[in-house]
């Protein structure tokens, strides 16, 4: 059986929801697999698969590829971990999903597969009976431990994305200064990713969000929490959720706090392998000091937790469970078929999309976009170039060297990511841009700059394959900083810069934070093609600057490739880096 996963990008849930089960089977020789991001799928792939599962897919070609699919009698499998026809506005990817083309795209892809596999009973009972098969599945534990160590000092932390940021601050506010008011350094708290505005206001630790599910689950295992925290607010869309979380810390031992809603009251028995709370102040205070208190009840829980992970959560298991379902129903397709060629499908949706853009934002869609660029430039200038416009810049960049930073813009300036942003605004004499990447306005904003030989550019590697026009601005500048570890960008990865624009004289910056697992450069040839085979060597040894956040790094380059480079580091408590220097 060939089984090929389409994907619109690589983020965790994609991994968790289908990659991981999919490649772990085919190891064990049970079936054939291929991954591919939606955008690369070509006629051949179709014309291989006999079954084709469909991982959060809401695009123009997914919908065009499921409707070729079925009709060449391929066993469709459409699988969700979110409510994504029901997403809040306030979350991140909302624009894209509020859409009425997304949601019209999403439900026919859904009309086309047989199967639906969903991590949530809520989505099952809600989408399920829609298809002629549906299933729940779980999602695997991927990187385990078999024992738990002890700490000096009781370790108590919350690991998440930068969105849940609010819920922190709504959920957990007055019952984190209750336990900095009742044991003061007599215990850790640390927030990994989200960054409510208490951590500073309490002195609480923050960690980095780690870019890349191998590097997050290790970056995890080395906290070694004791207890971790997981509020879920009370909404529709977060009931549609998986306790992933709970996966998450009973995979490392460590004995979590859930509220005590839906999704988590499908996995955790309060008192057995977690404490379950109402989303109170009194009650999240109560449990946690009970666990602090009580160590015998600790670390009974977090026996039990481990036990779970390693017999219930492992990918063995979830993997075997994930075939046997994904195959009812299945027949094998007549290879006869003829498949349509989809250049001409993927060129015709270039040009609707841009039509219907037109329709959304008005026929004056150009001069609408140019407004809001602008108003984002003057938005973040620095304040001395008050009511700055396009001629007033045009004289400051003839006049001087400008270095030009392309970095996502979001509404909160937190988080691993726009810490490193605010690093360049405290080091680096420039002209700063900041656009956001669900827009993808990069582009249109270069264009004013591409023919100017003074502006320099230093590039976040995820902008870079955004448009000819940022490339050639990369090569006019002979600057470029690779931002995070290994990030896919525009359906690559960001190691296949080097090959696909063989970049001399280009003097390159590596931003890493964090190891990188060899796992995944075992990995690395399932997500894209003729990728890179040893990522983190090639960044090393074409990087002119290797800038790091944690001195244990250089030991750990120059052991492991024998060789010195030109190395930088930094961290939150860095303030005398001169990156005008290094690049």
């Amino acid at each position: 059986m060939n089984v090929l996963a389409i994907s619109i990008t690589f983020i965790p849930s994609i991994i968790l929801c289908g990659h991981s089960q999919l490649n772990h089977l085919e190891k064990l020789g049970k079936i054939n697999y291929k991954f591919v991001i939606s955008h690369f799928i070509n006629k051949k792939n179709i014309e291989w698969a006999d079954v084709i599962v469909f991982i959060r897919c809401d695009t123009d070609l997914d919908m065009y590829v499921s409707k070729i699919a079925k009709k060449a009698g391929k066993h469709l499998v459409y699988v969700l971990d979110d409510d994504i026809l029901n997403v809040p506005s306030y979350i991140s990817s909302a624009p894209n999903y509020l859409k009425p083309s997304t949601k019209k795209q999403i439900r026919t892809i859904m009309s086309n597969c047989d199967t639906f596999l969903t991590t949530s009973p809520v989505l099952l009972e809600k989408y399920g009976k829609g298809f002629k098969n549906a299933f729940l599945i779980n999602e695997p534990s991927l990187n385990r431990i078999d024992k738990k160590e002890k700490n000096k000092k009781i370790k108590v932390g919350f690991a998440g994305s930068i969105d849940r940021a609010q819920d922190l601050n709504q959920i957990l506010r007055d019952t984190i200064e209750k336990l900095v008011n009742k044991y003061h350094d007599e215990i850790d708290i640390e927030f990994m990713g989200a960054k409510p505005k208490f951590v500073e206001e309490f002195g609480l630790t923050y960690l980095p969000y780690q870019d890349g599910y191998d590097a997050y689950t290790a970056f995890m295992s080395k906290c070694n929490w004791d207890i971790g925290l997981a509020p879920m607010p009370d909404t529709e869309f977060h009931r549609c959720k998986y306790y992933n979380k709970f996966v998450e810390y009973a995979s490392f031992g460590i004995v979590g706090v859930y509220s005590n809603l839906e999704p988590y009251v499908y996995g955790i028995k309060d008192g057995v392998n977690g404490l379950l709370v109402n989303n109170t102040t009194d009650e999240w205070y109560n449990a946690i000091v009970r666990l602090i208190e009580d160590n015998k009840l600790r670390e009974t829980i977090s026996k039990e937790c481990l036990r779970q992970a390693n017999e219930i959560y492992t990918l063995e298991k979830c993997a075997d469970d994930y075939y046997n379902k994904m195959c009812v129903g299945y027949k094998k397709p007549n290879k006869n078929v003829n498949i349509p060629n989809l250049a001409l499908a993927k060129f015709r949706f270039v040009v609707v999309r841009g039509f219907r853009k037109i329709k959304e934002e008005g026929t004056n869609f150009p001069n609408w976009l140019q407004k809001k660029i602008d108003k984002k430039i003057q938005d973040i200038k620095e304040e001395k170039q008050d009511n700055i416009n396009k001629e007033k810049l045009k004289d400051i960049i003839s006049k001087q060297k400008t270095i030009c930073v392309i970095a996502p813009m979001f509404d909160d300036l937190e988080g691993e990511y726009n810490n490193r942003v605010k690093l360049l605004d405290n080091n680096i004499d420039c002209y700063k841009i900041y656009l956001s990447g669900e827009n993808r306005m990069c582009e249109h904003i270069m264009v004013n700059f591409i023919d100017d030989t003074h502006v320099s550019v230093v590039f976040n590697s995820y902008d870079i394959l955004q448009t000819e026009e940022i490339f050639a601005l990369i090569k006019q500048s002979g600057h470029l900083l690779i931002h995070s570890v290994i990030r896919f960008m525009s359906e690559k990865l960001s190691s296949d810069m080097f090959e696909v624009f063989n970049l001399e004289n280009i003097n390159v910056v590596w931003d890493v934070h964090g190891m990188i697992p060899e796992a995944y450069h075992e990995n690395a040839n399932y997500h894209i093609e003729q990728v890179v085979n040893d990522i983190e060597k090639d960044f090393y040894d074409k990087s002119d600057v290797v800038l790091v956040d944690d001195e244990k790094l250089i030991e750990h380059f120059k052991d492991k490739y024998n060789k010195d480079q030109n190395f930088v580091v930094y961290n939150g408590n860095t303030k005398d880096i001169d990156l005008n220097k290094i690049i």
